[in-house]
């Protein structure tokens, strides 16, 4: 039974006309856990055994027989009855199981952990994990203030020159290599172990821009880079720190052999209501294209601060609720997340965040790697489970209907592919995940009201660094001058080590 999704059920069904009797006892253990004792008999066993060797006589080979004519008793006496019994036993444990939850009644939460006790006749304890409980305690008294959105001058200028910045000419320059530049390189990077050189980065004649506070391959690469003039070969040692995200060269030396073959530098266009024409043709001044853009992130900010908020406001009802959940289900979710991740590793599926938390799992034994995702996973399982609580509580639902129009909003702008995206977004699957998702954001929607009733405003936070700003929502864009297609061709070329 093991490998199942958390959560799931024994989904074992019983013969029609097949009524065995079955000895279960049932002790309840904290926290939500009932600890089944089940003991069968050779009559309760017997239908099993028999479809078991109607499965196994069909590949033996049985001297005086063909495939699949050799009588029962035969294959017991060359192959004996425990042969069969191991061939059913997964199926006997299985469907009994799930007789016994069925009887008792239990409100199963995940997936049973069984042990045999006895092989023949079978008896075997299953542990069975309940759904966890929640009691949200006084949660009509909980009350959190919300930052206020704020935007800054300097927010929407950095805005304005990441604009510039992609809208810019690549132009050749006759200068060492400058942080930012794109240069073309040979380059080849490598570690001393046990007395052998091992590449860490080998490349010809590639794109590249150097840039501050880059840490692939190596930290310290780029800074590395700069002064290195075109034509010369370049070698250079990097002192890793103990810290270093690629844990293969951390705290050791890495060696460089690099040749710049090229550099060229941006040409930035002037910020005029030329600039705001060539982005677009909504913007006829570059005082129209900077209050979009002021309006664009200001709204940007309030989604941020309302996602804050609602994110802080469950937290608060998180740590005041009283949860009790079975271990085996916490257990079960520490693997299915730890597996998940390296499978979204292997698929590129992954954000810098979640590689970074993979890095650190290397080296790591596999108990060690369970236990550092142990706090995040104990975390997201209570949160999900207050979520489910207080959705109950106030009755809070997504009808069919909300999930078509959820769909529609989805398909907004896919043209061409939103047939075969409306196909994907109708699987019954897919449609119960979107409801889930509603009675999700509709139950945090619920606890951020909540906790602003009665509730004076926060004082506004400290304004973020114009620099982490420069992500913002971008005006929309009708028309792709001549020198923004160059620019993006030229900056299409450029990889990062």
């Amino acid at each position: 039974m093991a490998g199942a999704r958390p959560g799931a059920a024994p989904n074992g069904t019983f013969r029609r006309g097949y009524e065995p009797s079955v000895k279960i006892s049932t002790e309840q253990r904290e926290p939500r856990e009932a600890v089944l004792t089940v003991e069968l008999d050779n009559a309760d066993i017997e239908p099993y055994l028999d479809q078991a060797y109607r499965r196994a006589v069909r590949r033996l080979s049985i001297p005086g027989f063909r495939k699949g004519k050799a009588p029962r008793r035969i294959v017991e006496q060359m192959f004996g009855r425990g042969y069969l019994l191991n061939e059913a036993l997964d199926t006997v444990i299985q469907e009994f199981t799930s007789k016994a939850v069925l009887e008792e009644g239990l409100d199963i939460g995940g997936v049973p952990s069984v042990s045999l006790d006895e092989f023949d006749p079978p008896q075997f304890t299953a542990t069975v994990p309940l759904q966890p409980t929640v009691d949200l305690g006084n949660l009509d008294s909980v009350r959190h203030p919300k930052e206020e959105a704020s935007l800054t001058d300097e927010t929407v200028d950095a805005t304005l020159e990441q604009m510039r910045m992609e809208l810019a000419v690549w132009e050749p320059v006759e200068d060492t290599v400058q942080m930012d530049d794109l240069i073309n390189l040979t380059i080849v990077g490598w570690i001393e172990e046990d007395g052998e050189r091992r590449e860490i980065v080998h490349s010809e004649e590639t794109d590249y821009i150097p840039r501050p506070g880059s840490t692939f391959p190596v930290p310290g690469l780029d800074e590395g880079l700069v002064g290195s003039p075109v034509g010369e070969q370049r070698t250079f040692d990097v002192e890793a720190p103990e810290d270093a995200p690629n844990t293969e060269v951390a705290g050791k030396t890495a060696h460089f052999e690099a040749t710049i073959h090229s550099i060229k530098r941006r040409s930035l266009p002037e910020l005029d209501d030329e600039f705001a024409k060539s982005v677009g043709d909504d913007y006829e001044s570059l005082e129209a294209l900077r209050e979009k853009i002021r309006e664009n992130l200001l709204e940007r900010e309030k989604r941020l601060a309302d996602i804050k908020h609602q994110d802080e406001t469950l937290a608060k009802v998180t740590e005041e609720a009283s949860i009790a959940i079975s271990p085996l289900i916490i257990e079960n979710e520490i693997k299915y997340y730890v597996n998940g991740r390296e499978d979204d590793i292997k698929a590129g599926r992954v954000g810098f965040e979640e590689y970074r938390e993979y890095l650190t799992w290397q080296g790591m034994s596999d108990e060690e790697v369970l236990e550092q995702a142990r706090p995040k996973v104990e975390e997201r399982l209570k949160r999900a489970h207050v979520i489910r609580a207080v959705a109950q509580r106030e009755n809070i639902e997504a009808t069919d209907a909300d999930v078509s129009d959820e769909i529609e909003r989805l398909l907004e702008g896919s043209g061409e592919v939103a047939e075969e995206q409306r196909k994907q977004l109708e699987d019954p699957e897919t449609r119960e995940s979107i409801r889930r998702m509603l009675v999700q954001r509709r139950t945090l929607e619920y606890l951020s009201s909540l906790a602003l009733r009665d509730t004076p405003a926060a004082a506004k936070p400290k304004a973020r660094a114009a620099a982490s700003k420069s992500g913002g929502a971008k005006p929309r864009q009708t028309k792709t001058p001549a020198r923004q297609t160059r620019a993006r061709r030229q900056q299409g070329g450029a990889n990062d080590a």
